[in-house]
């Protein structure tokens, strides 16, 4: 098995349903949250892989904006206000739909007919902090604690990929995004697309 691109048309048809749920999600937590969000890759749909002739998941950030009764420091109630929110979004209104996965670092939604995972896309919670770098909410299961853990490369990273695709390289670099995310399947490796992501902008 190895990745491929996904094609287009069918990113846009799933991306077009996320937001519409993500858009709910933010009515849903407006009493405690502002947030934006974006498919990883700055929105770049051309990123999105698929393994083998697997259904292919989506994979947001959402980040944190204002802090309105100021939770920061208590990761595992932001965590449990957006995992209700997604339950409360799609608890009945989609076929197939169980519930929200707490997942270790991410929120997973996964949509299921006749016992196979038909769709599903993780949803991380992030911030920027003041030193540039964005920290991601993980829920640590070995010590049951919710932290924030620092994104290594994270740095800056939308404008470094900006510059990258303004200089021409863009090619290039999904080239080399896809090599890496088969590196790391053929290695075992467990590492989400955003990280994959972040160490290919690290190599250039």
């Amino acid at each position: 098995m190895s990745y491929h691109f996904a094609k287009i048309d069918d990113v846009k048809q799933l991306d077009c349903w996320c937001r519409s749920v993500l858009l709910d999600v933010q009515s849903e937590v407006k009493e405690y949250f502002t947030f934006d969000f974006r498919l990883i890759g700055s929105g770049e749909r051309r990123l999105v892989t698929q393994n083998s002739k697997e259904a292919f998941d989506l994979d947001y950030n959402v980040i944190l904006q204002k802090d309105k009764k100021g939770l920061l420091d208590n990761p595992k109630k932001i965590k449990d206000i957006f995992v209700d929110g997604f339950n409360k979004i799609l608890s009945g209104q989609v076929e197939g739909y169980s519930h929200v996965c707490d997942s270790t670092s991410v929120v997973t939604i996964k949509i299921i007919h006749n016992n196979t995972i038909n769709f599903s896309f993780d949803v991380a919670i992030v911030i920027e902090a003041d030193d540039g770098y964005f920290y991601k909410l993980i829920h640590d299961k070995n010590s049951d604690r919710y932290i924030w853990n620092r994104i290594q490369n994270s740095k800056n990273y939308l404008a470094r990929f900006k510059e990258i695709k303004k200089q021409g390289h863009w090619l290039d670099f999904k080239n080399r995004y896809l090599e890496l995310k088969n590196m790391h399947l053929n290695n075992g490796d467990k590492i989400k697309s955003f990280s994959v992501f972040l160490e290919t902008l690290n190599e250039f």
